[in-house]
């Protein structure tokens, strides 16, 4: 595919030149063609005229030059008639009878003939060249021109392919040294002091302020997941030692637990921001699915019981894959999140799909089917309320869709999403899957 996006290009150029001469080759074949054919026309008349002005002076002179019988030969290709009284001269073509004073060119059939016509005071004289033999020496004329023409043609495009080769091959050189170029790669040398050594120079640039941004990217997400893995760490097993060691009411222990989810949250989002600037895929490991479904549930069981979003989790236990786990649970908060902020009022169900993924599917309002193709779109997530705007107090949003749909990418799983907001059907679907992805194994089921 790279090779012939490539060779569009120079078939481009070749096309460009060839068609620039075989528009000159035509344009002079047709020209040499149409002057040639004038030249003879031009001849045949003079021709004409210096015979005719010989037959009026000696028909004048004589009444013998001209027979009044028949035709006078002027040689092979030249005859003349005398019409003396107006009566037609024996054996004369019926076709020169209604002919004026002047010259004419007449076909008949495959003939071509140039006519004079001319008076004397003794009558008037007609005189015929026969010129089909002219013709035909200006159609082989034509002939040879056009063969010319074919091979200059031929050879403008065996020529065009060398100069676009020459002209575009440093191009083509380029672009397939740059498609396997990747971020870090080392500079790619500069052997041409011409445009395409400029362009080199310029693409080195670009690479360098490109490795230079994605390594900064890189060091502020391993710097912060760093510097905030501590503090987060010392909150939870701070709030963990206050579950044990504290006698605690009843909603000081919801709080702390909810406390202990946030934090877990944070360190899953941490893990997959880290996980997306690199590139990189973390080790697989065994995760539980209804396990993880849960985990996912409890960061935003506080916020659905307020939107009045139920959870019925239909996904036994013992269902386990081997696949980053940190991975899973990102899509699968990002996608409970959706349903919160847009479903509800309704019931989140979760099941085990046919092919060994997951199903989350409410009952909610349902998304406009316009909306469906753009929904994995980053801070695309307007249309999807009923109102059709986004208010202006809102923050940006969008997001969380866009970011399960890249973790899917990267991990080789597949996220669908159907949605009707009619009938029983009414609500929304989003399908996860987990093959074919370079983490997935067959569901194992735990003893």
């Amino acid at each position: 595919m790279k090779r012939a996006t490539a060779g569009t290009l120079t078939q481009r150029v070749v096309w460009a030149l060839t068609g620039t001469v075989a528009l000159f080759v035509t344009a002079l074949a047709l020209l040499a063609y149409l002057t040639f054919d004038q030249m003879e026309d031009d001849l045949v008349n003079d021709i004409l005229n210096t015979e005719m002005d010989r037959l009026v002076q000696h028909a004048r002179n004589s009444d013998e030059f001209l027979p009044r019988v028949g035709a006078r030969e002027l040689g092979g290709s030249m005859r003349a008639w005398l019409s003396t009284d107006g009566q037609p001269p024996v054996g004369m073509p019926p076709e020169l009878l209604s002919l004026d004073s002047g010259l004419h060119l007449i076909e008949p059939g495959a003939y071509t003939w140039h006519v004079m016509v001319a008076e004397t005071g003794r009558g008037r004289v007609y005189l015929l060249y026969d010129a089909t033999d002219n013709e035909e020496r200006v159609h082989d004329f034509g002939l040879i021109v056009l063969g010319v023409g074919a091979i200059c043609v031929v050879g403008a495009y065996a020529l065009s392919r060398r100069v676009a080769a020459v002209a575009v091959g440093p191009l083509l050189d380029l672009t397939d040294r740059l498609a396997t170029w990747a971020p870090g790669s080392p500079d790619l040398a500069v052997t041409r002091d011409d445009e395409a050594g400029r362009l080199i120079e310029a693409f080195n640039r670009v690479q360098n302020q490109v490795d230079k941004s994605i390594a900064r990217e890189r060091e502020f997400a391993g710097n912060l997941s760093h510097e905030v893995r501590t503090p987060l760490a010392a909150i939870r097993s701070d709030s963990e030692l206050m579950l044990l060691t504290q006698v605690l009411t009843p909603d000081q222990r919801l709080r702390l637990t909810r406390v202990m989810d946030n934090v877990d949250d944070v360190i899953v989002s941490l893990e997959s921001a880290r996980a997306m600037a690199r590139d990189q895929l973390r080790p697989p490991e065994p995760v539980d699915l209804a396990e993880c479904m849960e985990d996912a549930w409890r960061g935003y069981a506080a916020q659905a019981k307020i939107a009045d979003l139920r959870f019925d989790n239909q996904v036994s236990e013992g269902q386990v894959l081997t696949l980053d786990r940190y991975a899973l649970l990102t899509v699968l908060r990002n996608l409970v999140r959706n349903a919160v902020e847009h479903a509800a009022p309704a019931t989140l169900t979760a099941t085990l799909g046919a092919e060994g993924g997951l199903e989350l599917r409410d009952d909610g309002k349902g998304i406009a089917s316009a909306d469906l193709p753009f929904l994995f779109r980053r801070y695309y997530s307007g249309r999807m309320r009923d109102s059709g705007v986004a208010d202006g107090d809102e923050p940006a949003r969008g997001l969380g869709l866009a970011i399960a749909k890249r973790v899917c990418d990267m991990q080789g799983w597949s996220l669908s999403v159907e949605s009707s907001r009619e009938g029983d059907a009414r609500g929304t679907r989003f399908s996860l899957r987990f093959e074919p992805g370079p983490a997935a194994n067959r569901a194992q089921t735990r003893i």
